[in-house]
């Protein structure tokens, strides 16, 4: 589970920076294609001559033909979630449950599907707060809605951001869907650092399936911005609209409008940075516990999973865990070790403590 960063945090506003992702940048003259109370998302793409611009806008792009145009959905920015849910599901929407699994690693996300929200994707740990929920309809679309946080109260959610992401009808959306099958760039884990301070690094893990993971990881723990299918551009799962793009091996913040952000190391400068490859450590296979309880994580090659006195859980991509020296990991809320035989203790940051 995600927790926020609040280390990480303080550093993004000591910079000015508004996002992780995507800090206080400059943008051009082209509209936002994510929906704003009074703007919904465009078909259509103006001419760019930068290409790493034009790519981003493909991906952000709905489609025209879409058979529930976002402007005729009736929400607004500010309603309550559990009103625009039901009025979507009157309109023939229904939760996408068939899609990326929701992170219930993460609380508020775990609090929301228990509550009924099985649509429910994933939830940031900064900014606004805000939760991505999606929903499809019986032309295969995909209508991504972010609601944000008024109290501190996770259940009572307003709009914020909605926008229907894809059609499988239409002739847009298979060249979108071609731009979605790029080519894997690497297979593993990079680094990368836009911002260049301690608790601001990222990284990008990429399966040879295809399966993509972008952390923040911060200095005391990390946090999840996407888990999917690899795209690229790949946009970020917090209904900001805001992505990465990687070419000739370096990555690119962009802003919400597909454009590649400025002002990340100072007014005018090109948000990009260079990917590092990871020098950790494999975490090694076996059965890490967290010690006085009957929970456990199980290793095993590329994947992990949870089990306790009820049985196992689903396997997840390893990447979702950080490696923090033989035999630990930390999977973003909880020290997992592999304990010396038949000795009672508990795992912690500096490894496994006896118990005496």
């Amino acid at each position: 589970m995600r927790v926020e960063i609040l280390a990480g945090l303080v550093g993004a506003i000591a910079t000015g920076c508004t996002s992780f992702a995507t800090p206080n940048v400059q943008q051009g003259n082209n509209s936002a294609n994510i929906n704003t109370p009074s703007q919904t998302v465009r078909g259509d793409q103006q001419e760019n001559n930068s290409i790493l611009a034009s790519q981003g806008e493909k991906i952000l792009s709905r489609t025209k033909n879409s058979s529930n145009p976002a402007e005729q959905l009736d929400l607004k920015e500010g309603m309550s979630y559990q009103k625009a849910r039901e009025l979507l599901i009157k309109q023939g929407w229904q939760p996408h449950i068939q899609g990326e699994p929701p992170n219930l690693n993460n609380t508020p996300v775990r609090e929301l599907f228990d509550f009924g929200y099985e649509e429910v994707k994933d939830c940031s740990g900064t900014g606004v707060g805000a939760c991505l929920f999606e929903f499809t309809n019986k032309a295969g679309e995909i209508l991504s809605v972010s609601a944000r946080l008024t109290d501190s109260n996770n259940l009572k959610r307003v709009v914020w951001r909605w926008w229907i992401e894809k059609g499988t009808n239409t002739h847009q959306q298979t060249s979108v869907s071609a731009d979605h099958q790029a080519k894997l760039p690497f297979i593993g884990t990079r680094f990368f650092n836009f911002l260049g301070g301690n608790g601001t690094g990222q990284s990008i893990a990429i399966a040879t399936d295809g399966t993509t993971i972008v952390k923040l990881n911060g200095t005391v723990s990390s946090s999840v911005l996407y888990r999917g299918k690899f795209s690229n551009p790949i946009i970020l799962q917090d209904g900001s609209g805001l992505g990465l793009l990687l070419k000739d091996d370096k990555i690119y913040s962009l802003s919400a409008d597909g454009q590649i952000a400025k002002g990340c190391r100072g007014e005018g400068t090109v948000c990009e940075s260079s990917v590092i490859e990871a020098s950790l450590p494999p975490i090694v296979d076996g059965f890490y516990i967290l010690g006085g309880t009957g929970q456990g994580l199980e290793v095993k090659g590329e994947q992990y999973r949870y089990y306790d006195e009820e049985g196992n859980q689903e396997w997840r991509p390893i990447s979702e865990l950080n490696y923090v020296k033989d035999r630990v990991v930390f999977d973003g809320k909880n020290y997992w070790c592999i304990p010396p035989r038949s000795e009672v203790g508990v795992c912690s940051k500096n490894g496994w403590i006896p118990q005496r």
